[in-house]
């Protein structure tokens, strides 16, 4: 007959209570694995911020260009 053991409440065989859990190996995994993702979108929306940045600037020379044009033209 094996022996019983008890972990966490839980009459175990003694085999039983010499396998290592998957459990938290498995959450670590998915653990780093969503690490991974949120540094991955922070990254995109750094970079999503940097470009509206640069957006805003062309659009801002790019208005003042226009205004200038039209000004030179009115002054015709």
């Amino acid at each position: 007959m094996q022996q019983m053991g008890v972990r966490d409440n839980v009459v175990f065989t003694q085999g039983e209570l010499m396998k290592p859990s998957l459990k938290p190996i498995a959450a670590r995994l998915y653990k780093a694995w969503l690490r991974s993702r949120l540094d991955n979108y922070k990254r995109s929306l750094e970079h999503i911020a940097a470009q509206r940045e640069n957006d805003f600037h062309a659009e801002r020379i790019l208005h003042r260009a226009v205004s200038a044009t039209l000004s030179k033209l009115q002054s015709l």
